[in-house]
């Protein structure tokens, strides 16, 4: 049947379209990996090629800092257990075997990036844009953010945009034909209309029976099922910033006092706006000096000559800068210019530059009026601080005081005490979800119970004190205990055969044109995209396609294991418009081109000599 040949390929390539939105091989902001300095000891060669343990740390770091901040809450449940790190530790150790795989890859295919290139990537970065023009300043700033050098960073742009042309090259291998575009589009969006009675299930489970031995046997088959983890129900204080705001007031006479007092503070930096042109070697810039001395024009002869290709672009325009921007040699050339003005060439990091001072802004003290709303701001919080830890302080006392109850401490804090229900270490509510408080809870000295924490703080002006109300420690239920749930269990499977034989039966009538009693709901319409119930689904898809004006029947279950019969009535190709139809076409193109990596690196690793540093690892597990 058609829709059987469809569901069979359409699982594999709907999980690629899914899986081809996540980056998996050609990352190109990974590559920062393998272009760290090597150390002495390695993580892992490939092919004789070392990543050092100090590159694996930092990529493991990074990971590790987004996932927590992408899961938020829910990352410090799993954080420090085995499973988590060891998971991390093998998913940046396979990540940087690919890359180093890939970059070797391109080598090997002689693929390059010429300089004009690289610049031209650079300066239209949308990062270092500024009115769609390039801006040196931003440029700058990115690269002393990243401790990088314009060499070091256009190294890294000429291996991202090699392995972008190993990209496309694998992309223009991928062909679909717009004939078969359509018909797969036809059928991935394919609408099927039909009625559903379902069979009562319920009443056919009351008369199911289920011995002692058979729950005995399932009960023993299945015992990690039963297993319960230690649960705890606790009661808390959030204590936050909000409960030390109301005693918190800024008055004129403390802002008028606080600007007095550090006028020093109210004064605007003084800035340079600078351009330059810098050279490799002491000769060439002696000799553009001398050219500016015969009258030579400087952003012209910037354009020509810089090897900072990005200021170049503007004239050797450097932008508006602060003290302590460049280094202290270019900063001290420039503080000696009069507006206007080129320096001779300077040494700075083994380069040479002419330094020219476009303009200068001098300090400016700023007026009471300007900056009292930052004045405010600053007095508010020194006294909300204090506030905070004095309040603090007297929710501590009263905790450890009264070990009755958090009614003391609460009164103090002028907060409610909040009670949760049971939970687990995996299940902790994200309002306690922080490590120290899920230590304190499972951990600590008041995880039995009877016992006031101290405050914990969990961030910046945020502390929780908590109270064990009641602990179960972890165990396995016993026969007795799950047999209830067994026997439910048993009983709804036992049902389910019995009501899928009858609903087959049924079927086998209804296709001879008997009509037996049924309770058909009305009619409904599924998209095969849309999945909306994966057995079911999958049953109604796969269903025979009706003839006109007549219906098919089927017996198939749910997800959720309801026996039903399907009345399928209609079926009605997929339609999408022209922009859709291309971005489908796009997504199963882009599917098919992440299957295609993947197989090219499954094919390098299998060719590769990988040496995995088993010590080290070992050593970062521990």
């Amino acid at each position: 049947m058609v829709m059987e040949k469809m569901h069979n390929a359409s699982n594999s390539i709907f999980s690629k379209i899914i899986f081809a939105l996540i980056s998996v091989a050609f990352v190109v902001s990974g590559m920062a990996g393998y272009m760290v300095a090597t150390a002495d000891t390695s993580a892992v060669k490939i092919n004789g090629e070392e990543i050092s343990q100090q590159a694996f740390q930092q990529q493991y770091n990074d990971e590790y800092q987004r996932l927590s901040q992408q899961l938020g809450a829910q990352f410090s449940a799993v954080a420090d257990t085995p499973e988590f790190s060891e998971g991390l530790r093998k998913s940046v150790l396979n990540r940087l075997i690919d890359q180093e795989l890939l970059r070797q890859y391109v080598t090997d295919l002689k693929l390059a990036a010429s300089d004009a290139y690289v610049k031209q990537e650079i300066v239209t970065t949308p990062a270092f844009q500024a009115d769609g023009k390039f801006d040196n300043n931003a440029y700058q700033q990115t690269l002393r953010a990243n401790n990088m050098t314009a060499d070091m960073y256009a190294e890294y742009v000429r291996e991202a945009l090699r392995l972008d042309q190993l990209q496309s090259g694998l992309a223009g291998t991928v062909l679909m034909l717009p004939a078969q575009q359509e018909e797969f589009a036809k059928l991935f969006f394919q609408k099927r209309t039909f009625r559903l009675a379902k069979l009562p299930l319920t009443a056919e489970m009351a008369k199911q029976t289920v011995t002692d031995q058979e729950v005995a046997d399932y009960y023993n088959a299945n015992k990690s099922a039963f297993m319960v983890p230690e649960l705890v129900k606790v009661q808390y204080l959030d204590i936050t910033r909000a409960a030390a705001e109301k005693a918190v007031k800024v008055t004129d006479v403390e802002i008028q006092q606080y600007y007095q007092d550090n006028k020093a503070q109210f004064v605007s930096k003084a800035q340079d706006r600078l351009a330059h042109i810098q050279f490799a070697k002491e000769t060439d810039a002696l000799d553009a000096y001398q050219a500016l001395q015969n009258g030579a024009d400087f952003a012209a002869l910037a354009k020509e000559k810089s090897l900072d290709k990005p200021s170049a672009v503007n004239g050797g325009e450097l932008g508006w800068l602060n003290a302590g921007d460049l280094p202290k040699a270019f900063e001290e050339a420039a503080a000696a210019l009069q507006i206007g003005q080129y320096s001779q060439p300077v040494k700075v990091d083994n380069q040479y530059h002419i330094i020219k001072l476009e303009d200068r802004k001098a300090p400016k003290a700023q007026s009471l009026e300007e900056v009292k709303d930052l004045i405010a701001s600053q007095i508010r919080q020194d006294l909300l601080n204090n506030q905070f830890y004095s309040l603090e302080k007297q929710v501590a006392e009263k905790a450890f005081e009264d070990q009755s109850s958090l009614e003391a401490a609460a009164k103090v804090a002028g907060v409610e005490i909040k009670e949760t229900d049971y939970f687990s270490r995996k299940d902790i509510p994200a309002a306690l979800n922080f490590p120290s408080v899920a230590s304190a809870i499972f951990d600590g000295d008041i995880s039995q119970g009877n016992q006031n924490s101290e405050p914990m703080n969990v961030a910046d002006q945020h502390s929780i004190v908590v109270r064990v109300v009641d602990h179960k420690a972890e165990g396995t239920k016993s026969l007795e205990e799950a047999k209830a749930e067994i026997t439910a269990y048993l009983k709804r499977q036992k049902a389910e055969t019995v009501m899928l034989e009858q609903a087959n039966k049924t079927v086998e009538e209804l296709n001879l044109g008997k009509q037996p009693a049924l309770n058909f709901a009305a009619a409904e319409t599924w998209v095969y995209a849309e999945n909306k119930d994966p057995a079911l689904n999958n049953a109604i898809f796969s269903m025979v396609k009706p003839e006109q004006g007549k219906t098919t029947y089927a017996a198939a279950k749910a997800d959720n294991g309801d026996v039903v019969i399907v009345a399928l009535t209609a079926v009605e190709n997929g339609e999408v418009s022209a922009e859709q139809g291309a971005q489908f076409a796009a997504q199963v193109m882009q599917a098919e081109q992440t299957d295609l990596q993947a197989n090219l690196l499954k094919s390098l690793r299998n060719k590769a000599k990988i040496e995995v540093n088993e010590e080290f690892m070992k050593q970062s597990q521990d």
